[in-house]
Parts: C-alpha cells; sequence; structure tokens
C-alpha cells in the first residue's frame, strides 16, 4: 500500500517467477451475480482467499509452511463462518492479523501481486474502451461511467463495475442531468 503503480508494475513480475502464488480474479459480473444472491464482499473475500490457500499448498506439497498469514479483513469466527459451506477449510496452522503486509514479506507479495492483477485488467478495459479507465471512487469515476453508459449502455457499466456501489447511482443520475436534460 505504500508503493505506487508504477513500482508494483515495474516488481510484480519478478515476485511471480520467484515465488509460489495463485492468483484468482473475480470477474465484476460474477461478483455483482453472487452480491445479488445475499453474498457480502467479505463472504466472497474469504471464499477467495481459502481457494488461494488450496493452491498455493498443493504447489508446495509436499513441503508445508509453518504458519499461514492473512491480511485480517474480518474476525476470526466470522472469517470461518463465511467458509462453512466450502468443500475444504484451510484452518492448520492459519494466523490473522491486520496490516500483515507490515508483519511479514509473503503477504506483502500477494499485496504487489494482486494489486498488479489489477492494474493489467484495468489496462484490458482501457483499452476496451478506448480510453483509460478511472480507478477507485469520486467525481472523475462518476464522470466516466456517466460517459460510458451514455456511449454504450446499463449492462456494459454493469460489467466493469460493482453494481451495487454509490457510484453507480451517482453516475446515472449524471448521466441523466448531464445527457437525458
Amino acid at each position: 500500500k505504500q508503493m505506487n503503480d508504477t513500482i508494483i508494475r515495474q516488481i510484480a513480475k519478478d515476485i511471480m517467477t520467484s515465488c509460489p502464488y495463485s492468483l484468482l480474479t473475480l470477474r465484476n459480473e460474477k461478483y455483482n451475480e453472487l452480491q445479488m444472491k445475499g453474498y457480502s464482499q467479505g463472504k466472497m473475500k474469504a471464499i477467495l482467499h481459502n481457494q488461494a490457500l488450496q493452491n498455493v499448498l498443493t504447489k508446495i506439497a509436499p513441503e508445508q509452511p509453518d504458519y499461514i498469514l492473512i491480511d485480517q479483513f474480518a474476525e476470526r469466527s466470522v472469517y470461518y463462518n463465511y467458509l462453512k459451506n466450502s468443500k475444504h477449510i484451510v484452518q492448520n496452522r492459519v494466523l490473522l492479523a491486520t496490516k500483515a503486509e507490515s508483519l511479514h514479506i509473503a503477504v506483502a507479495a500477494a499485496s504487489i501481486i494482486a494489486r498488479y492483477a489489477f492494474l493489467v485488467e484495468m489496462d484490458k478495459m482501457s483499452k476496451q474502451f478506448g480510453y483509460p479507465l478511472q480507478k477507485g471512487a469520486g467525481a472523475k469515476v462518476d464522470e466516466m461511467a456517466a460517459k460510458i453508459l451514455k456511449t454504450h449502455d446499463e449492462e456494459t457499466l454493469r460489467s466493469i463495475t460493482k453494481w451495487h456501489f454509490a457510484n453507480t447511482d451517482k453516475a446515472k443520475a449524471l448521466y441523466h442531468k448531464k445527457y437525458r436534460s
């Protein structure tokens, strides 16, 4: 979180070639589908973390880590409650800590890989639209989303956004104010 995107782009590939990792991408269409089914962001994140841990443990087998550290985004009991219907739950020697990327290099490396994957996806979508897409939230993002509504349609915007976020309503209002009045 202390690195800018330029540095992340420079070092992520080196990390990915030197460390076992699992990269799972939850596309916005699937995110929106799960959210409509009642999945919280925390539950989706827990399921993805658990799957990534399983994948890495499989890659490094028969070697076993002394401990597994997860950057805590939910209390331990809540995290495991999210996973209660999962087939395989990684629980052995799992630790959760806030700001874990500052506690262990492996968590920092995972954060860098995740951010790099996000940047690559944003690059792909920007290329698809023909202009750089804004990241995050704020007025620029709302403007860009309204522009996408104008030049494409609601389904296109839905496919590249987390539909339930406040930005969606702001973008729709801006679209109606700027382009439909």
